[in-house]
């Protein structure tokens, strides 16, 4: 029987109860760490394991030297369930983009008879340090079989610690390229990039905006070349002044808009990267009384379940969003039983929708 429990800030789906796992490949133990640190063993387990009894001086000392030799504690032991759990790690929860993902994740957790637990960097509280080296050494201590973090950014040291200490790690919707390998779940950004862009230049428009995502973004990044494709292919000139913003916020999509349609030559139509930036151009255009899309089509990326309600309803490129967050605790699960499984990145297929925000230039 599969349950959904929050706890202080986390969400919690599967059987209740621990999980018992395999221990990690853990090459170094804790009496190499206490002996590099020139402290007994005792010392630093305490040090580790946040006992007060340990100076704060003592403590960084070792704790500096644990991440130095890439030490991981062996996994506790979870009586009552075999049941493996899994974490996973939003940048942000406050998007139907995320509950979009995490809903997938949860069908395919319940499916799978797995536990998993999510919780969110944006937000946290002081100590909590989600995605610092204290705070994986637990997971591998707890037992996690995999971790799963979703448009957060990684860096390598961190990609090489969970290769080296066995903790599985899939990356979905990478927020910044890595030059460790890391399994991705994507969608086809490139081709959603250039299907959306495609659409306005076959309705007419060819004065086209770009409402773009942050600049280190892999998927922001590839939709942003896919528009750039698709006006090359199409003998249109990209405008550097109507490509503008740099995140996924709605606000975002607002400030770049105005700054586009204050212009002395305006676009006739704006890509907007996801849908949350599409609603900020649909605010901004209603602010400037600008008509959608009498006087200005708007195409967003992600077909989130807000796409259809927006006014008018919004045209955009549906990634599959659900599906991503159900393979990626596919691919994890896969990748804790063999790690040479799925090594290489997934993309799923984008599919343009046409609503009403979208029409030949006037």
């Amino acid at each position: 029987m599969s349950h959904v429990k929050c706890i202080a800030g986390q969400v919690f789906v599967g059987p209740i109860g621990g999980a018992e796992e395999e221990e990690g490949s853990v090459t170094v133990r804790l009496q190499d760490v206490a002996a590099a640190a020139g402290v007994s063993t005792a010392t630093a387990s305490k040090a580790l394991n946040g006992r007060g009894d340990v100076s704060e001086t003592v403590r960084r000392k070792i704790t500096k030297v644990a991440e130095e030799m890439s030490y991981a504690p062996r996994p506790r032991s979870r009586p009552g369930s075999s049941h493996p759990r899994l974490t996973m790690v939003f940048d942000h929860f406050s998007s139907p983009y995320a509950v979009a993902i995490l809903n997938g994740a949860i069908h395919a957790a319940k499916r799978a008879g797995v536990d998993l637990v999510t919780t969110c960097i944006e937000g946290e509280s002081v100590g909590h340090d989600v995605m610092s080296m204290a705070w994986l050494r637990d997971l591998v201590k707890d037992g996690v079989a995999g971790l799963i973090v979703v448009t957060t950014s990684l860096d390598d040291a961190t990609v090489r610690w969970c290769r080296r200490n066995a903790l599985p790690l899939i990356a979905v919707d990478p927020a910044s390229p890595n030059r460790e390998h890391v399994v991705s779940i994507g969608s086809t950004n490139w081709q959603g990039g250039k299907q959306a862009t495609d659409h306005l230049i076959g309705l007419g428009h060819r004065r086209i905006g770009m409402a773009c995502g942050p600049g280190d973004s892999v998927p922001a990044g590839e939709r942003l070349q896919g528009f750039r494709s698709a006006m090359q292919l199409a003998g249109l000139a990209v405008d550097e002044s109507l490509v503008a913003g740099d995140g996924f916020t709605p606000e975002v999509g607002r400030v770049a808009a105005l700054r586009m349609l204050h212009s002395e030559d305006p676009p006739t139509a704006i890509f907007a990267v996801s849908d949350d930036v599409a609603l900020g151009v649909l605010r901004a255009a209603e602010e400037l009384g600008i008509g959608v899309p009498g006087r200005l089509s708007v195409i967003g990326f992600d077909d989130t379940s807000a796409a259809s309600w927006m006014s008018p309803p919004l045209t955009t490129v549906r990634q599959p969003l659900g599906s991503m967050g159900q393979v990626a605790v596919e691919r994890v699960l896969a990748l804790a039983g063999d790690s040479e499984r799925f090594a290489h990145p997934f993309q799923l297929e984008t599919r343009l929708v046409v609503r009403e925000s979208t029409a030949a230039p006037a």
